[in-house]
């Protein structure tokens, strides 16, 4: 069975990591989410202007992100790879991971109404806890190819997910079994 490459997508506070987390523990599967390596490279960056330490970082966090999901998949292991992808620049890097390692395709889109997303990014900027990662009023600064809507991968199995709503984690875990023939 070929390797499966499970992308979490959706804007800032959708929900992606903590469905994320819950999918990789339940499937057993390895998480690979951006944030993680952003917060090694951001204590480990020379002092300076959070924005631009946090820009700097994150560039570099995607490259270690797009290497891990590398090893995993050469091994021929699954992989739930999360972060708020850039609808043109994500792309290619995914697409092509897929293509060298056979691995099936699936994307969980998370989404809230836009109030919501706020909401729940203003609580984590006042926690203070993710310095560099949660930057004030994100929503408003959001390029166009902000991941707004689901990545466009091709005619893989796509799963929009509003994550106001219960059972989220539930549903997410119940579909990606179904595709990857797995048992629960």
């Amino acid at each position: 069975m070929p390797p499966h490459l499970l992308v979490v997508s959706g804007l800032p506070a959708a929900g992606k990591t903590t469905l994320a987390t819950a999918l990789a523990e339940q499937l057993g599967w390895p998480l690979v989410s951006k944030d993680d390596y952003k917060m090694i490279v951001l204590d480990n960056f020379p002092a300076g202007p959070v924005a631009e330490r946090s820009r700097q970082a994150g560039k570099i966090s995607f490259e270690i992100m797009w290497q891990v999901a590398r090893v995993i998949l050469r091994a021929g292991g699954n992989v739930v790879l999360e972060t708020h992808f850039d609808r043109v620049l994500g792309v290619p890097p995914i697409l092509q991971l897929a293509h060298d390692y056979g691995a099936a395709l699936s994307q969980i889109f998370c989404e809230a109404p836009l109030p919501e997303l706020e909401r729940r990014h203003a609580e984590r900027v006042a926690a203070g806890t993710r310095l560099g990662i949660d930057l004030p009023d994100i929503h408003k600064t959001l390029p166009p190819t902000a991941n707004r809507e689901p990545l466009e991968l091709g005619n893989v199995p796509l799963l929009r997910l509003d994550t106001t709503k219960p059972a989220t984690i539930e549903r997410a875990v119940s579909w990606v079994q179904g595709l990857s023939k797995l048992a629960p």
